[in-house]
């Protein structure tokens, strides 16, 4: 019998082994980290816990909000500053309803561009669709214990690993004092109570079949029944890697480019992974990577408006 550890070989036999690889994965994921607390420098915050007055500015900057790229507003690709600072009160936790009304409310002022990115969307989730039984005969006709082994590493990031790197930035942030840091974990969390809020009525709705129990793509149970094989659509794995990363990239991607090729690699292998172990179809995983996308991104934006309007009161 092999005992696995931290100084297994790479080779067993003629096999391949994967298991030191992935410690050694964890480790440099954790020197990355506080490589990363290390270099970020402290946010600019307010002298005291007040609202920030506007006055005339707001009716332009109301107007930004909507379009920020309209010529003469400010550029949304802004940097941490941006954002506004919580903590951890009750003040946060109100703040997470206003988001989310900004989130599902978002539709409702898309332009041109958005519109666009929707059609790339839907229309690659109906060709996945059409091709979700051929990608899973495909793919379970080629598995391979490499590839099994590095699915096995990344797919617990999906739902194991992420709860804990979020609460993990929190403590890593209050212990060396790095307010960035804690205010990052407190969206990615705002980000993540959101979309997992969308993906469970999502998946409630529309009652997909599992690839593991049925070879139709296109077996679906009318809405809300309590079939616990039709919970297929979307994959909960990767809408919760994807917020995750999608969090990271907007807190820290422009300081760090680095940081988002790691953070989005990270949940596309992910989502694959649930491919590969025949849990969803490819037409989940898209979808719940679109969602957790695009929650985060309209939670980090909507931040970045409330702190250069003065809508919203600067905790600190």
């Amino acid at each position: 019998m092999i005992v696995h550890s931290l100084y297994s070989p790479i080779f067993v036999g003629n096999k391949f082994s994967l298991y030191p690889v992935r410690y050694f994965l964890y480790c440099w994921l954790f020197v990355a980290l506080s490589h990363l607390c290390g270099a970020q420098t402290p946010l600019n915050t307010p002298r005291k816990d007040t609202a920030i007055a506007i006055g005339p500015r707001a009716a332009w900057d109301n107007r930004c909000a909507d379009s920020l790229r309209e010529k003469g507003c400010p550029d949304e690709a802004g940097d941490t500053d941006s954002l506004v600072q919580y903590k951890l009160n009750g003040a946060f936790f109100k703040s997470i309803f206003s988001d989310a009304e900004y989130v599902v409310t978002r539709p409702a002022h898309w332009q041109g561009r958005d519109f666009r990115n929707l059609g790339i969307v839907m229309g690659t989730t109906g060709a996945l669709l059409l091709a979700d039984r051929e990608i899973k005969r495909i793919v379970q006709r080629n598995q391979h214990p490499v590839i099994n082994s590095v699915a096995n590493i990344v797919e617990p990031f999906g739902n194991r690993y992420s709860p804990y790197i979020m609460a993990g930035m929190y403590v890593a942030g209050a212990a060396i004092k790095d307010p960035g840091l804690k205010n990052a974990a407190l969206l990615t969390f705002k980000s993540y109570a959101i979309s997992t809020s969308l993906y469970l009525l999502t998946k409630s709705m529309i009652r997909r079949n599992r690839p593991a129990y049925t070879n139709n793509s296109l077996d679906f149970h009318p809405p809300f029944s309590s079939d616990r094989y039709h919970t297929s659509f979307p994959s909960g794995h990767t809408l919760t890697v994807m917020t995750l990363a999608t969090a990271v990239s907007e807190a820290y991607g422009q300081q760090h480019r680095w940081i988002p090729w790691v953070a989005y690699s990270i949940a596309g292998l992910t989502g694959v992974s649930r491919i590969y172990h025949n849990r969803h179809w490819s037409s989940d995983v898209w979808i719940g990577a679109s969602l957790g996308y695009f929650v985060t991104r309209s939670v980090f934006k909507n931040n970045r408006v409330k702190k250069r309007t003065g809508l919203q009161v600067v905790w600190r």
